[in-house]
C-alpha cells in the first residue's frame, strides 16, 4: 500500500483499488465485502470517471453472484479522495502558466528578434566586440526573465483571484520555480531558432501560433492524457509542455519530491540543451 501511495503521489496512477484480504472467502460465505478506492482527485476529470465506473462494477458483480444464490453477498465500493476537494480550474492552472511562457517565447524569442533584423539593430550588434553566441545568449536570458515575470505574476493571480491552493513547501516551491525556468529557456530557445530564418515579423506570427496551439492541446493542459486518441498520445510523448505540466501538477498539488519529477526534468533538460544549441547554430548561419 505504501508503494501504491507513492505511485499515486507521483502521478503514475490515478487511483488505488484495495481488495481486502479474504475477498474470495467472504464471497463464498455470502458476506458483505467492502472494496476501498483511493482517488487522485487532483485530476478531477479522471477521478469523476474512475470512481463511478468501479462502483458500477461492484454493483454488477453483486448482481451476478446473487443470481446463483437466494441470499448472496454484496460488494460495496468505498470511494475516498486522497487530497482536498479540487476544482477543474486548478487542474488547468499549470497549463495556463506554461501557456503564458509560450506566449512570451513567441514574442520575446521571435517577434522581437525579427523586428530587430528588419530595423537593422542586429547588424549593429554584430559590429560590437560581442560574439554571436553572446548576443543570442543575451536574447535567451532576457526572454527567460520576461517569461518568468509573466508566469509568476499569473501564479499569484491564480492564488488570489481564482483560489488555486498549491502546497506551500520549500522543496516543492524550489522545484516548481526550477521547472518554470527550464521550460522558459527551452521554449524561448525553440522559438528563437525558428524565428532566425524569417525576415518578416507578420509571416513569423502567422506561422508560430499553429505551433503554439498544437503544443497546448496535446500537452494535457485541459484534458487528461489517458483520454487522448492514439495519435494525440504519440504527439504528447515528444511535447515538452507535457512534461512541464506533469511536473508542475505533482509539485503544486501532490507534494511530491524530486524523485517523482526526475524523468520530467531529464526530458526538459535534454530538450532545452538541444534547443539552445540549435538557436546558436541558427543564429550564426542566419545572420
Amino acid at each position: 500500500m505504501d508503494t501504491a501511495r507513492q505511485m499515486l503521489q507521483a502521478g503514475l496512477v490515478k487511483a488505488i483499488v484495495l481488495i481486502p484480504e479474504g475477498f474470495d472467502t467472504s464471497l463464498s460465505e455470502k458476506s458483505n465485502v467492502i472494496i476501498t478506492v483511493t482517488l487522485d482527485n487532483t485530476d478531477p476529470l479522471s477521478s469523476a470517471a474512475i470512481g463511478p465506473g468501479i462502483a458500477k462494477a461492484g454493483q454488477q458483480l453483486s448482481s451476478l453472484i446473487q443470481t446463483s444464490a437466494t441470499v448472496g453477498p454484496n460488494v460495496n465500493v468505498d470511494l475516498e479522495n486522497d487530497y482536498r476537494t479540487f476544482l477543474y480550474i486548478e487542474f488547468m492552472a499549470p497549463g495556463t502558466f506554461v501557456q503564458a511562457i509560450m506566449f512570451v517565447s513567441i514574442i520575446a524569442g521571435g517577434v522581437q528578434l525579427v523586428n530587430d533584423k528588419e530595423r537593422g539593430i542586429i547588424e549593429g550588434y554584430l559590429v560590437t566586440p560581442l560574439k554571436k553566441y553572446e548576443i543570442i545568449l543575451g536574447v535567451l536570458l532576457a526572454g527567460v526573465i520576461k517569461s518568468l515575470i509573466s508566469a509568476i505574476a499569473l501564479f499569484f493571480l491564480a492564488i488570489i483571484v481564482v483560489g488555486v491552493r498549491p502546497i506551500l513547501d520549500l522543496i516543492a516551491i524550489t522545484l516548481t520555480v526550477f521547472t518554470l525556468v527550464l521550460t522558459s529557456l527551452g521554449l524561448i530557445a525553440m522559438m528563437t531558432a525558428y524565428a532566425v530564418s524569417f525576415s518578416n515579423a507578420d509571416i513569423y506570427r502567422v506561422s508560430s501560433f499553429p505551433i503554439n496551439l498544437t503544443l497546448y492541446y496535446t500537452s494535457g493542459a485541459i484534458y487528461p492524457l489517458d483520454g487522448f486518441p492514439t495519435w494525440m498520445k504519440e504527439v504528447s510523448i515528444i511535447n515538452p509542455e507535457t512534461y512541464a505540466i506533469q511536473a508542475l501538477r505533482v509539485l503544486m498539488y501532490n507534494g511530491a519530491g524530486f524523485g517523482a519529477v526526475a524523468g520530467d526534468f531529464v526530458f526538459l533538460g535534454a530538450f532545452t540543451g538541444l534547443m539552445v544549441i540549435l538557436s546558436l547554430l541558427a543564429f550564426r548561419r542566419g545572420l
